[in-house]
């Protein structure tokens, strides 16, 4: 497990200060990759992070908690993807299956 910070803006002096830490799955140390930023989709209050071999994907619920929703666990970091701007769909591809692999969102 690793944690991510929450950042926050400072009003009067314009600087980020952390407000919160948000557990994560990995399972490596690989970290982050540069080819798979994260992404913040409004419509839906989600965080998408790849960390290490897994794919997290964080909810902010009505009082500004962060919860992961769900972990998908690749078992190897070569993992690349993108959510839609909706939120709708999660495609992947990723190196040991060789596929495009297309999520669906199903709501709770």
């Amino acid at each position: 497990m690793y944690s991510h910070s929450n950042l926050k803006v400072s009003s009067t002096n314009k600087q980020y200060s952390k407000t919160k830490e948000i557990d994560v799955k990995s399972g490596s140390n690989c970290g982050c990759n540069v080819w798979f930023p994260q992404q913040y989709i409004k419509q839906k209050c989600l965080i998408v992070n790849k960390n290490g071999y897994n794919i997290n994907l964080i909810r902010m619920n009505q009082n500004g908690d962060f919860i992961t929703k769900q972990s998908i666990d690749f078992g190897h970091h070569n993992i690349f993807a993108q959510m839609s701007e909706d939120g709708e769909y999660l495609m992947n591809w990723d190196n040991k299956s060789k596929e495009i692999q297309i999520r669906k969102y199903h709501q709770e």
